[in-house]
């Protein structure tokens, strides 16, 4: 394989020699600028003054006085003209997005010289059609009077109505931001093509500082940039060489074919380029894999196969093999998978400083002071991006224990918004959570995060360098520590002073803007740091080449992987945003998606035409708008092409089959026999009646919290979840009924609790502080939501009341009555104990022991052993739990007659009675059923201590659904 590149380079060492640096050469890229100087160099074989090389974009910009003008002091400077011409109070958040589009459009008039004022001339009526049109060709003027039959503004039509007005103003719009440009002698890019285009001929020929110029590997000219060629071949200063051996771009079927004729016909070459074009068909593998980072992962198969079958001779080099990302979010993924037998890598497009670890930083900033609310009277701000800026490594780095602390009280607290009274004095902390309400003061709050970030990471690497010591570390071990320092905070802190240069960039061009919201302002300088990438740095004509496609322009490899072949990655499918409607854009010649199309196939088949392995990867997932679908490049290829490639496709698939997942036990070794001695008597921990139901429920569940004491991660609750409106629940009623301790509550008192409204919304708002805000000191009327959940626990402690009735007149005794003692079961065994019994009182000569439950319920059961089922999804465990507490209550006060009753919430409003029955018989002495009930809750217990018994997974898998630890044990 000859590259393009190289023949032309042999062809101008032939013919010029020594005077080659009298030429000019221009390319579509600078990447095939250095590649011809390359070759020129390896074919001359000594040294050589170069010629000047120039990208397309430098030959205009050296042609105009015109300096490039920064994109958002364009966008400020376009919305003062837009308000001052059209009289609007649009902001300039609202005008941002199709400001951006207008630019757009105003450079693609320029650079294909269109007639700006005829485009965008104010149409009243039909008949102004025919005013002088005689500059417009046939189409031009049919494709006018077709967009105006549909845009003209109908009575009741507010839509076509807003866009005429807009319309009328556009073509002044465009004149006075273009004379401003130039007053300022700046422009934007299409501006620039055009002052060149329209003063050409102006410039007298011994001005040209080049004997001639050599325009080599173009293809997509527009009119600006022919007017250009044109003079230049006129005047006898210009040669053309396009490369166009491919025969697919020569296919009038094929839209890569779009300008080529035209091309070779209106500049030809002046030396004949030899077609050393090989009969060997290359080979091509149409890969499928079903992810984005798992094509990456598959380069390292190729590049090995490649390496194996000396297709890559050799691995320290391998510039014959270039790996093309249309998805440059690829580019991590394939840098880690490259395998270690490549020594050098090239990456051409750099890492966009958008992807940096700083630039999630500001993101979180953003949406943190985007997002400010007020709290008693005080700025406060959101926890969610609190703790997501907390998190983040560098502030968590250089904060240090302060940040752990703010997350600590942010939990403990149940802090939903932040107030800036409760930060830490930490000063990079003060300076993160300072309220900013003005756009101006963006630029200042962010320097000084940044300033502090990296003056932080400065000390930490030179605290790091004191502490070691001469000698401390071999020669290997310091350089692998002086290169993993270089890769990682010699790093953040580049990209942090990439970020500081941009914030500075961003406050001065705005420094002449107006009104603003917070929002647009950390939009622009999102954008702005996504044109921005920090180079690799290494050697750009050795080693394996990593580019985007635009960068493959006019250059050649032997071995050629694509990645992301997709349809709608590879061509791009990105309709451009227009305020100029496709019928006109056609009309005035302006590009359309057509265009584009061509542009692309143009790309991908002239890359194809000379490599002699091809790998094309796509993804064959399809979810949500990826399709999945390979690019039509590759039907294209398999139907009409299948003649000049040894085509092959393969798919590559992922043993997805779930296995059978092996039961979880846990053998009771002696360290975990250690650790359930806890429970025993003389130990720290206490058994409970929940514990005992986790271990019916599930055995692994209760090792899981009673044994290795894990739980469910904390957070904060932004609404009340079941276990805090319990807590708020029981608490009322304990307040409620406290009063009367030890006294006879009737009926009438009973009644004038429910009727006390006042009473008890003063005692739900401090119960609220209690336990959701977690502020007890400082109740609140509640608002919101929280009025709203108030509303519903006073209407479910009035039924409770309400349900009382029927009990009345009764004794009050105690709620919340703890006990926490140890219990026996035989001579080896005694346990601890604790338990809390959410109230207890006197009807008749029976107690009464009560627990409340938030959800819903049995109060029957149909014998003892049910209780013990694990088999029943829906086991009677609330019965289960106050049996528990009746049996320790009894060992506390063995003369009383006692009858537990259970309160489900959700069954108060319901025909309902509280008191436990056992087969279809009201429980009004606990004694009679203990000792069958006695005898199994000492069996569980015994199992629990025994050593033999492991800790198994559940049989019953309805018992998994919400389990916290179903992940771990596969369930």
């Amino acid at each position: 394989m000859t590259p393009f590149l190289y023949k032309v380079a042999e062809v101008f060492l032939r013919e010029y020699s020594f005077d080659l640096y009298k030429l000019t050469f221009v390319f579509p890229n600078r990447r095939a600028a250095m590649f011809f100087q390359k070759y020129l160099a390896e074919i001359a074989g000594k040294p050589l003054f170069s010629p000047r090389m120039l990208t397309i974009q430098e030959l205009f910009s050296s042609l105009s006085s015109l300096l490039p003008a920064d994109r958002i002091e364009m966008l400020v400077m376009l919305y003062k003209h837009f308000v001052k011409i059209s009289g609007s109070d649009e902001t300039f958040d609202d005008f941002l997005f199709w400001g951006e589009m207008l630019l757009n459009d105003f450079d693609d008039v320029d650079k294909y010289l269109a007639d700006a004022k005829q485009l965008f001339r104010n149409v009243h009526n039909f008949r102004s059609l025919d005013d002088d049109l005689s500059h417009l060709d046939e189409n031009q003027i049919e494709a006018l009077r077709r967009f105006w039959s549909n845009f003209m503004p109908a009575e009741g039509s507010k839509t076509k109505e807003k866009f005429h007005e807009t319309w009328k103003v556009l073509y002044e719009l465009y004149d006075s931001f273009r004379t401003e440009l130039l007053e300022r002698g700046h422009a934007y890019e299409g501006m620039i093509f055009r002052d060149v285009a329209e003063n050409i001929k102006d410039r007298e020929v011994d001005e040209w500082q080049s004997d001639g110029f050599v325009f080599v590997g173009l293809n997509a000219l527009t009119p600006s940039e022919m007017v250009l060629l044109k003079h230049l071949k006129s005047i006898g200063k210009a040669d053309f060489y396009w490369d166009y051996d491919s025969p697919f771009v020569h296919d009038e079927l094929n839209r890569a074919s779009l300008r080529v004729k035209e091309n070779l016909t209106r500049f030809p070459s002046r030396f004949e380029i030899a077609d050393n074009s090989s009969d060997i068909k290359p080979k091509m593998e149409v890969i499928g894999v079903p992810s984005g980072v798992g094509q990456a992962k598959f380069i390292t198969q190729v590049i090995q196969d490649l390496i194996k079958s000396n297709d890559i001779a050799d691995p320290d080099e391998a510039i014959n093999t270039a790996i093309v990302l249309p998805d440059e979010n690829l580019l991590l993924p394939v840098l880690y998978s490259i395998p270690e037998e490549i020594d050098k890598i090239n990456v051409t497009m750099g890492y966009s400083l958008s992807n940096s670890s700083i630039a999630g930083l500001i993101n979180h900033l953003s949406l943190m002071q985007q997002n400010l609310r007020k709290w008693n009277g005080e700025d406060a701000f959101y926890h969610r991006y609190v703790n997501a800026v907390l998190n983040h490594p560098l502030v968590s780095r250089s904060a240090g224990p302060d940040s752990e602390q703010l997350k600590s009280h942010i939990l403990k607290y149940n802090r939903i918004v932040v107030p800036v009274s409760e930060i830490p004095t930490n000063s990079l902390l003060r300076l993160i959570f300072t309220p900013i309400d003005d756009w101006r003061k963006i630029g200042g709050y962010l320097h000084e995060i940044l300033s502090t970030l990296y003056n932080s990471l400065t000390a930490e690497k030179h605290a790091d360098m004191e502490k070691m010591q001469p000698g401390d570390l071999s020669v290997e071990e310091e350089i692998d520590a002086d290169m993993s320092s270089a890769g990682t905070d010699d790093l953040e802190r580049e990209f942090i002073v990439q970020y500081y240069k941009t914030v500075t960039r961003l406050q001065d061009t705005l420094s002449e803007a107006g009104n603003m919201s917070i929002d647009t302002y950390f939009r622009l300088l999102k954008k702005l740091a996504h044109n921005i990438t920090v180079s690799f740095k290494g050697e750009p004509l050795s080693g394996l080449q990593v580019m985007g496609v635009l960068e493959t322009r006019a250059v050649d490899f032997e071995n050629l992987i694509i990645l992301s072949f997709n349809e709608g990655v590879f061509p791009l499918k990105n309709s451009a945003n227009s305020f100029i409607p496709i019928t006109l854009r056609k009309g005035f010649g302006l590009p359309v998606y057509e265009h584009q199309d061509s542009v692309y196939a143009y790309h991908f088949y002239r890359m194809i035409s000379r490599p002699k392995n091809i790998y094309l990867l796509y993804d064959t997932r399809s979810d949500g708008l990826q399709s999945g679908e390979v690019s039509r490049y590759f039907y294209q290829l398999k139907y009409l092409y299948n003649d000049y490639f040894d085509i092959s496709e393969r798919v590559v698939t992922y043993d997805v089959t779930t296995p059978q997942i092996a039961p979880v036990s846990v053998d009771k070794t002696d360290i975990i026999m250690e650790k359930l001695r806890e429970f025993r008597q003389g130990g720290s921990k206490s058994l409970s009646a929940s514990l005992i139901n986790n271990y019916i429920d599930c055995p692994l569940k209760f090792y899981f919290t009673a044994i290795e004491g894990l739980s469910e991660e904390s957070e904060v609750q932004e609404s009340v979840e079941s276990d805090v409106f319990g807590s708020i629940f029981h608490r009322l009623m304990e307040i409620i009924y406290q009063r009367y301790k030890n006294s006879v509550v009737t009926i009438d008192v009973l009644n004038e609790i429910i009727k006390d409204d006042s009473y008890l919304t003063a005692i739900i708002e401090k119960t609220f502080a209690q336990y959701y805000f977690k502020d007890s000191d400082n109740p609140r009327p509640l608002e919101g939501q929280y009025y709203l959940i108030g509303e519903i626990l006073r209407s479910y402690v009035k039924q409770t009341l309400n349900i009382d009735k029927q009990f009345a007149p009764f004794t009050y005794i105690s709620s919340e009555y703890r006990f926490n003692r140890e219990y026996k079961l035989n001579d080896e065994l005694t346990v601890n104990f604790k338990g809390s019994i959410d109230r207890i009182d006197r009807v008749g000569g029976s107690v009464r022991i009560i627990d409340y439950k938030t959800g819903a319920g049995k109060t029957t059961v149909k014998d003892i052993p049910e209780l013990f089922d694990d088999s029943k999804s829906k086991r009677p465990s609330q019965i289960l739990q106050v049996f528990v507490y009746g049996l320790f209550y009894l060992l506390e006060n063995p003369s009383v007659e006692l009858s537990p009753a259970v309160y489900y919430l959700r069954e108060v409003f319901k025909d309902f009675n509280p008191t436990i029955k056992v087969d279809k018989k009201v429980v009004s002495n606990l004694a009679e059923y203990l000792p069958e009930f006695t005898e199994m809750f000492n069996e569980l217990i015994e199992e629990i201590f025994s050593p033999e018994i492991p800790f198994y997974q559940t049989k019953n898998n309805e018992n998994c659904k919400w389990c916290a630890f179903k992940g771990i044990c596969n369930k």
